[in-house]
């Protein structure tokens, strides 16, 4: 029979980043043990809320399954006489497993012939099994900081104050430090009753909700959403939530509450940007927007019942009138130099001790945006070179220092309060851009050439200095900067080589002394770009390893490649096309080639592939400036046959050593063509046929 198990973690209130990821690890632990208890069950979910973590396993059998397991014994030589019967040593081995000599069997192993009985191990109950695993459960569970709050030794990251659980209708008593399960749960704090006693599983649900607890976070998230709707469309403006903002309103309150208060009129003259940061940052409030202005109206959330007489309106107004005093009290200090003057001083702030201040970082800024955009032939140097000088300017700011997530915002901002060109002040603007995965890139070539400029300056000194990120340590958020590299080439469709680039770039490096060699950094890249392309872009890893593996430093050049082939690589005349480069690349794979003359080709096969080879190539040059690689690769099939037809008559490895290195030499041209496309012989191809039949099979 199936029961369902209901276990309840009651907390202090946790940190709203911290419950959802113990509410996984909770999941993932139960999943883990049951299947290690021999414990079927039909699934598994969690809800969560700041004061509890809930584990439902539904269908959860009664016991567990019994076990046959195949107990080892003396070796055969010990347990059996000459004639086969037991000896004294398997007696005993049977009397102390209850078996039978009958019982007994031969079993061949890596030390020998052993005897062996098989023994059936009976199933424990659940409820006698679950007082012992619930505590084992519970630490697994690894909070990222701990503390102590009480003597027992217990740590988590609140106290534990109560823990509930319930298997079908009956409650399972264990104890985890000082705290012992129960049958009792507890409302919201302010809007539900205190201790309340459940019976079964589906009446803990029905008491909590009528607790004033939404204890499905999912439904919290769609409570805020549709309430924040509801509230634009009495507003007629557009509500700004981010995915952050919407989880912490979320996972961090019980029964959220919307409130609608009003902002001042004289703090609508602050940049919009502004506003919302000091909204959102420091009260978590919701702003709305109507067009590109800020709309005089804020939500803010609170954990309870309805404001019915206004009062936490009025507080929550109050709060945000002081918080934008002080913001308008910074800005207008800002106001008074302007991003010139301060650029200056940028000379005594140290970016990294090895690399210099930020002004010596903003030196190689320029000089990396002056090459990037001669290459991408932007004719607006000026006002590029503007751009960077003044891209950290508002790094001295009191906006920014109150906020440093508007830096570049505040820049921009500032640029254009200056009269600044528009193209200077949109480029830093956007230059911070794209700051995490699915964020926007920069439009202007401004900002696409200052934003790429920062980001592989930051690159390269810091690998060059060896700090590469290990595991979860990036202190320098180098894999956010080469994602945006990578972005930022791929969304505007850059013909840039970034291998080329920043291998030329390396003298700007020159006064580390001590440095890891530059190729550090497209191996950085090329690992990034791996990434990228397997997980947002979806392409079959051996596709993608097939076209890093040739070194191609323009990103967007590659994904154009990888779709090409990402269309035609299941296709079984592609397949046999992977099986023919392979042989190439394999024999050619190790060997010194230099060159080859088709004046000394012998076999007729060795022309024919000659003749093909010809053709393909000038029909390849044709079609590489248009970027035509389903093109490309048509060309590539079509030297299958003859491919084919070479291996067949003609022995690459042959005795004469003249004869051997020509046709090595010429093998090498051919896998040099394939790679345009990529490095074939990384495709999986299921089932390859032997090439046990050819001249080179044994070569």
């Amino acid at each position: 029979m199936l029961r369902d198990l209901l276990l309840e973690i009651g907390t202090e209130e946790l940190p709203p980043r911290e419950s959802p990821r113990l509410a996984d690890q909770l999941k993932a632990a139960a999943e883990e043990l049951l299947k290690e208890a021999r414990l079927r069950f039909q699934a598994a979910a969690v809800y969560y809320t700041p004061r509890r973590l809930v584990l439902l396993v539904k269908g959860l059998d009664e016991g567990q399954e019994e076990v046959i397991r195949e107990i080892k014994g003396p070796a055969k030589r010990v347990g059996l006489d000459a004639q086969g019967q037991p000896t004294q040593a398997a007696f005993g081995f049977c009397r102390s497993h209850s078996a039978q000599p009958e019982d007994l069997f031969v079993k061949e192993t890596e030390e020998g012939e052993y005897l062996y009985v098989k023994k059936t191990i009976p199933g424990r109950s659940t409820a006698e099994l679950l007082p012992e695993w619930l505590p084992q459960l519970i630490a697994k569970l690894t909070p990222s900081e701990t503390m102590r709050w009480d003597n027992s030794g217990i740590r988590f990251i609140r106290p534990i104050r109560w823990l509930l659980c319930i298997f079908g209708e009956e409650t399972i008593h264990f104890t985890y430090g000082r705290t012992r399960s129960d049958n009792v749960t507890y409302g919201h704090r302010l809007i539900g009753s205190a201790a309340l006693s459940v019976r079964d599983v589906r009446e803990y649900f029905e008491v909590i909700e009528k607790s004033g607890v939404i204890l499905d976070q999912l439904e919290r998230r769609s409570h805020v959403e549709a309430s924040l709707k509801k509230i634009s469309q009495k507003l007629k403006a557009r509500y700004a939530l981010s995915e952050e903002l919407w989880g912490e309103i979320a996972d961090n309150l019980e029964h959220p509450t919307p409130i609608l208060g009003q902002i001042h009129e004289e703090f609508l003259k602050l940049p919009r940007e502004i506003l919302q940061t000091t909204l959102v940052e420091h009260q978590k409030f919701v702003p709305f927007t109507i067009g590109e202005r800020a709309s005089p109206y804020f939500v803010g959330f609170r954990d309870g019942g309805d404001d019915h007489d206004g009062t936490v309106r009025r507080g929550y107004e109050r709060v945000v009138k002081a918080r934008l005093t002080d913001s308008k009290f910074f800005f207008e200090s800002d106001r008074k130099r302007t991003l010139s003057d301060r650029a200056q001083e940028l000379r005594s702030v140290i970016y990294q001790e090895k690399l210099g201040s930020i002004w010596d970082k903003v030196e190689r800024m320029r000089a990396i945006a002056a090459e990037i955009a001669k290459r991408l032939r932007y004719s607006e140097l000026e006002e590029i070179d503007r751009t960077v000088r003044l891209s950290k300017a508002d790094l001295l700011t009191a906006m920014v220092g109150e906020f440093p997530n508007l830096e570049g915002i505040v820049g921009g901002i500032y640029a254009e309060l200056e009269n600044e060109p528009s193209l200077v002040s949109r480029g830093i603007y956007e230059h911070h851009l794209p700051k995490a995965a699915g964020d926007p890139v920069p439009e202007s070539v401004s900002g696409i050439a200052t934003s790429l400029a920062d980001k592989i300056d930051t690159l390269i000194g810091s690998l060059l200095l060896g700090e590469e990120p290990t595991g979860s340590r990036d202190p320098y958020g180098l894999r956010r900067k080469a994602n945006g590299i990578i972005q930022i080439a791929l969304d505007r469709e850059l013909d840039l080589d970034f291998f080329q680039l920043i291998g030329d770039l390396e003298h700007l490096y020159a006064f580390l002394h001590e440095r890891k060699p530059i190729p550090c950094v497209e191996d950085f890249l090329s690992e990034r770009l791996y990434y990228e392309l397997r997980g947002d872009y979806k392409v079959a890893y051996d596709v993608v390893d097939a076209i890093i593996a040739t070194r191609d430093g323009n990103f967007h050049r590659v994904l154009q490649k990888a779709r090409s082939l990402g269309k035609i690589r299941d296709e079984e005349r592609f397949q046999s096309l992977v099986i023919a480069f392979s042989r190439a690349s394999n024999i050619t794979r190790g060997q010194k080639a230099h060159g080859f003359d088709p004046y000394r080709f012998q076999e007729e096969a060795e022309r024919e592939l000659w003749r093909a080879y010809l053709k393909a190539e000038g029909q390849i040059k044709q079609l590489l400036p248009q970027r035509d690689y389903e093109g490309i690769i048509e060309r590539l099939i079509a030297l299958r046959e003859p491919i084919d037809r070479y291996f067949d008559d003609v022995l690459v490895m042959a005795p004469d050593a003249l004869v051997r290195q020509n046709r090595l030499g010429f093998l090498a041209k051919i896998v040099e063509l394939f790679l345009t496309v990529g490095d074939l012989s990384k495709i999986v191809v299921e089932g390859q046929p032997s090439a046990s039949k050819t001249k080179n099979a044994d070569r």
